[in-house]
């Protein structure tokens, strides 16, 4: 389109939608909240543990199935025995063991230093025997529910509308309060974790779409630049041009104030991606899990009204590591866990204990290194939980694993005795963090990890 050629007549409604940009419609049409999918008289709810804990939480969810083998080599001499190829051990460039049987190479090295420091727990157990499933999206969506089952809605979705019919969240009123206006964040995209199924949240509940760095959701696209001119006279841009219709043609009610609210998202979002670090805190370069976690972390230090923060590692099949898995793996782990220690660091200089990160999966993975050498889909994982030491015990190192199986079907599982739960249990842990007595309810008899919490 070459400019002043764009006439009023013929921008039409469909050019018009079209620059509602990030906002979506599903964020700004109104909406009503019902209880359909939960029954809140039966869920007990504590507002001094809300209040006291003042939880905020960033969900680092591990798509494709990440291995146990970072933070587990406490069997690796057995299962590079059984394995259908051996690992090299011995070689420190490739699998360097550390003295808590981390994978030094692979994010051990950081680990180490967060488990000395009493920020981080890892629970070696988490092994998944509902159904015996291990698939990506029946795992995940499970995973993400927080419960054995394909219905129903996301944990952060249930937790929104627990929050808010308990009291503890309240609508915003106008521009000024924007920062109450983003209680829930995702920095993924579209997840289970906030899938409402007939929760029918009100619009300030639903996620708010959050990039890092320059990468601002609320942000006009070049097609829709302040720069680009329609009018050299009136130096009119399309910009303004939306603005102006967006006053004109449509009522007062939820699509016009959204236009209003995304020049105040915008500014938000740029200021919170501007704030400068603390003194001595710097995050790695090039790496994608350090730019989320440094923009989450400046989010709920200085947004007290985030209460959860979401985010995927790239791509589906991230973890996915069937085929070259070393390689891969150990500089996507070690990235991982580098870019961890850099966010807690950040929120220890802030002065901040109330942020916990929790990292895990939909499944597990074999430990059978096979042709292909990689790892093929499997039943244990690894479950992270760090900072949040205003209400979680520090555990270190919970759950001990034996290894089982014969020729590509080799894997490990809880040993006996040892401590172990589902993955719905990371769920009944949230819910139970931010006030809910009684979570089992939301997770299908899953309890809360035992011990975790304060």
């Amino acid at each position: 389109m070459k400019q002043n050629s764009l006439n009023e007549t013929h921008f039409n409604r469909r050019h018009f939608l079209k620059g509602l940009g990030a906002l979506g419609l599903s964020s700004i049409m109104p909406l009503s909240l019902k209880s359909a999918d939960l029954d809140y008289s039966s869920i007990q709810f504590d507002p001094n543990v809300y209040e006291n804990n003042n939880a905020q939480t960033i969900i680092v969810y591990l798509y494709g199935g990440p291995s146990e083998l970072a933070g587990n080599l406490t069997n690796i001499e057995e299962i590079s025995e059984k394995s259908q190829n051996p690992y090299p051990l011995g070689n420190d460039n490739y699998m360097r063991i550390t003295t808590n049987k981390f994978w030094g190479n692979a994010g051990g090295d950081a680990m180490e230093r967060m488990l000395a420091s009493g920020d981080m727990n890892i629970f070696r157990t988490c092994y998944r025997t509902v159904d015996n499933l291990k698939a990506h999206g029946e795992c995940t969506s499970q995973a993400q529910r927080g419960k054995d089952t394909e219905g129903g809605a996301g944990v952060v979705a249930n937790l929104a509308s627990i929050l808010y019919h308990k009291g503890m969240v309240d609508e915003p009123s106008g521009t000024d309060d924007i920062g109450k206006s983003i209680p829930f964040v995702t920095m993924e995209g579209e997840s289970t974790f906030f899938y409402e199924d007939d929760l029918n949240l009100n619009a300030f509940l639903k996620p708010v779409a959050f990039g890092s760095g320059s990468d601002n959701p609320y942000k006009r696209s070049m097609s829709c630049s302040e720069s680009r001119v329609l009018n050299k006279e009136t130096n009119q841009t399309v910009a303004n041009y939306l603005d102006t219709m967006a006053q004109k043609y449509n009522p007062t009610g939820k699509i016009r104030e959204a236009f209003e609210r995304r020049v105040t998202l915008e500014q938000f979002a740029n200021d919170i991606n501007n704030i400068a670090l603390p003194a001595g805190v710097t995050y790695p370069e090039n790496n994608v899990f350090a730019s989320r976690l440094k923009t989450a972390m400046n989010l709920l230090i200085f947004n007290e009204h985030t209460k959860v923060v979401s985010m995927g590692s790239p791509g589906l099949g991230g973890w996915d590591d069937h085929s070259n898995a070393i390689d891969r793996y150990t500089r996507r782990m070690t990235q991982l866990m580098e870019a961890i220690e850099a966010a807690l660091a950040h929120m220890q200089a802030a002065g901040k204990s109330n942020i916990n990160i929790v990292v895990f999966g939909e499944f597990g993975r074999n430990v059978n290194y096979n042709n292909s050498l990689g790892w093929d889909h499997g039943n244990n994982q690894n479950v992270y939980w760090f900072g949040g030491r205003d209400y979680m015990n520090h555990l270190g190192i919970v759950g001990e694993t034996e290894v089982t199986g014969s020729n590509a079907r080799i894997y490990t599982r809880p040993k006996n005795g040892s401590y172990t739960f589902q993955a719905f249990s990371i769920a009944a842990t949230i819910y139970k963090m931010y006030g809910i007595k009684n979570p089992e309810i939301l997770t299908h008899g899953n309890p809360v990890i035992n011990d975790l919490l304060a």
